[in-house]
């Protein structure tokens, strides 16, 4: 027998895991934001990620990068993780959520590290097995329903408690998104997937996020259009990591790069150059996957 939640339980465990994200300039004219709480979560099992041989004209390495020791696989790069066909379906797909949930762009955020922008997230597109209560449930010595990805005869019969909505293209959302969870150990609970979609005339400042909000891991799936993202150890800004974020490619920032080291889209043409030649400033949409920090308690705790 599965173990499915309770409404309730649910909401507890929601409760628990919106943390505050509470930021701070480093001084007043810096552009760099730093997170002012939490504490660094660490992985339970090794994040080792290896990036295809054509991830190479991909990305760029400063002198000092590997000279302080920095792993490769610290950023992770896969051009052409999705194909024409599926980058389409995913533009189309988080194109009907955003009018939905975010129909205008935001000019400034709460937290002053983004303008220009709309985001929203789509728990729907999460499984019970990748998510919290997946964890949960382990914790606690249940099974849980796997949420098998043909969801739409299941739930037209109402025997699963996988997932909440059912859209038209959400199995065909589950399959591609599937891919990239199955990069990871399995001991991982994930967060929803988040639409960030940045504005041509958009930026987002060099900042490092705040711990409390989410683990060990961040990426994206790029679709639109191309972005030059660019990575700045937050003591020593020579040690440099710049990454050509095209259409259809997939990247991670984990162990060392995610919580000592800047991230940013600028809309400066001098960040922007990619083999010579500037990448034009254009709409683009990130298909955000992060991991949940694992509470000290341990994730049976989120089910008292």
């Amino acid at each position: 027998m599965y173990f499915s939640f309770n409404h309730a339980l649910m909401r507890r465990i929601a409760s628990q895991l919106v943390l505050r994200r509470l930021f701070s300039e480093s001084d007043s004219g810096s552009r760099l934001v730093r997170p002012a709480t939490g504490d660094i979560p660490r992985p339970i099992d090794p994040i080792k990620l290896v990036a295809p041989s054509t991830a190479a004209s991909f990305i760029r390495y400063s002198a000092g990068y590997f000279e302080k020791g920095y792993d490769k696989s610290d950023i992770f790069v896969h051009p052409d993780f999705i194909s024409d066909e599926e980058h389409a379906l995913l533009a189309k797909c988080c194109e009907r959520k955003l009018k939905r949930l975010a129909n205008t762009y935001e000019m400034g955020h709460f937290d002053k590290r983004i303008h220009n922008y709309r985001e929203c997230s789509v728990s729907a597109w999460l499984p019970q097995k990748r998510a919290v209560a997946g964890r949960v449930a382990e914790a606690m010595g249940r099974a849980i329903d796997p949420d098998p990805i043909e969801l739409p005869d299941r739930a037209a019969s109402g025997k699963s408690g996988g997932w909440t909505t059912v859209g038209k293209y959400d199995d065909q959302v589950r399959h591609i998104l599937d891919r990239v969870w199955e990069l990871f150990p399995p001991s991982f609970a994930w967060l929803p997937p988040h639409i960030l979609d940045l504005h041509e005339d958009g930026e987002i400042l060099p900042h490092v996020d705040n711990p409390d909000y989410s683990g060990f891991a961040v990426g994206g799936l790029s679709l639109l259009g191309s972005a030059v993202s660019t990575f700045k150890h937050v003591d020593d800004p020579s040690i440099s990591v710049d990454v050509l974020l095209a259409p259809k490619s997939l990247y991670f920032m984990t162990n060392r790069i995610r919580y000592q080291f800047t991230h940013e889209i600028t809309v400066d043409p001098k960040q922007r150059q990619w083999q010579g030649k500037i990448v034009p400033r254009a709409r683009r949409i990130s298909l955000m996957f992060r991991d949940a920090k694992a509470p000290e308690s341990g994730w049976k705790s989120l089910a008292n």
